[in-house]
């Protein structure tokens, strides 16, 4: 989907989905609650500018950023099939829109709206934002930490799975349509 497509209403879909999933009957904290209480009738950046996102910038530096139209020669040497998103032709680069909404055991697990790689395409997505502690566990924590990351990862893949089978736009569900339109060889 592009990003402009992306209304209040699909998102809402999304965030009820998640929460009765991430909290499994439980009531999300106020904060979660108020995260989650997303304004009616916005669509596109309007509704993903709003300060409640996280917005995670593309990790090519400016002075890296190649400006690539179809046909041109891309890094590989070979033609460009795809325009390149540049911050030198002033335009947006985010990679993806994060609103933390956590989980029953977790309060930094995220819903990400993310860019599909050499497309203008948006897609959503679960972060569960807990591999960068893995430098700090102690040998001690390390079967509870293990663990997390294991219940983490099982409810990343039950929502995007329910996600994916209310017709939201998944990668799964994304793919799956580039499929049927002859657009991704196989």
């Amino acid at each position: 989907m592009k990003l402009e497509e992306l209304t209040s209403d699909v998102l809402g879909r999304a965030i009820e989905i998640y929460l009765r999933l991430a909290y499994a009957g439980a009531e999300p904290s106020e904060t979660v609650r108020e995260r989650a209480a997303i304004p009616a009738g916005r669509r596109g950046r309007e509704l993903v500018e709003d300060s409640r996102f996280e917005r995670v910038e593309a990790k090519t530096p400016k002075s890296e950023a190649k400006t690539e139209a179809p046909g041109d020669l891309g890094a590989t040497g070979t033609p460009s099939p795809y325009p390149l998103p540049s911050r030198e032709r002033g335009e947006e680069t985010a990679e993806r829109y994060n609103l933390r909404l956590g989980n029953a055991g977790y309060l930094n697990m995220k819903l990400g709206i993310c860019r599909v790689a050499v497309t203008e395409d948006y897609v959503l997505r679960v972060d569960t934002h807990d591999k960068m502690f893995a430098a700090m566990v102690q040998e001690k924590e390390n079967a509870e930490y293990t663990a997390l990351i294991e219940r983490n990862r099982k409810l990343q893949n039950e929502i995007e799975r329910a996600w994916s089978e209310a017709g939201l736009p998944t990668f799964e569900n994304y793919l799956r349509e580039k499929l049927e339109k002859g657009k991704v060889k196989r």
